[in-house]
């Protein structure tokens, strides 16, 4: 919006040296510009053809239309003024709405950044313990490992130790035979 009108001047048709300028204190409205077009036209109508009855109902007849038209354009404008009012108040609604959004979407941005922090965590922690569960798997299967050759072992020699036990028992029990059928022949 501005903050003031225009000058308004008005220069009659043949004589630009009476141009008369609106009053500055004297308030823009369609009656107050009527009135200072019909108290200045006297002059214009003296100036143009002094005592024309014709003239008269001429320029009476050229005040009208362009009192018409001032009209029309004062009816225009007041539209043009009612619809920017309300493009304006439109304009805020949107505006007010889009804050709403904004601060909500702000709300939300906070909670989703609080919860992949969270979640972020939550992986930490995971990762961190399947890594130690992997370590310990590990170190079963290292100690399995060692215990199956430990048993692999302890089962050789103990197949050893059988077969060294069997082969003496068979050895003593055929000394035992040969002792017995030895004393069976000597008796």
């Amino acid at each position: 919006m501005v903050d003031h009108v225009p000058s308004i001047l008005l220069f009659p048709k043949y004589n630009k040296p009476n141009s008369v300028k609106y009053p500055d204190d004297l308030p823009i409205t369609l009656p107050n510009i009527l009135h200072f077009l019909l108290q200045h036209s006297g002059s214009v109508q003296s100036a143009d053809k002094p005592g024309s009855a014709s003239g008269a109902a001429e320029q009476s007849s050229v005040l009208r239309s362009e009192f018409l038209s001032l009209q029309r354009e004062v009816q225009a404008l007041r539209h043009a003024r009612q619809r920017l009012s309300q493009q304006l108040a439109q304009l805020w609604r949107d505006n007010r709405r889009l804050t709403f959004d904004a601060i909500t979407l702000e709300a939300q941005n906070s909670d989703l950044q609080s919860e992949r922090r969270s979640l972020e965590d939550q992986h930490r922690d995971t990762s961190r313990q399947l890594g130690e569960a992997v370590r310990r798997l590990e170190e079963l299967v290292d100690a399995s490992e060692n215990l199956l050759n430990e048993n692999t072992l302890l089962r050789v020699l103990l197949r050893a130790l059988k077969d060294s036990t069997e082969t003496e028992e068979q050895q003593e029990e055929e000394r035992d035979e040969g002792e017995q059928r030895r004393s069976h022949m000597a008796s």
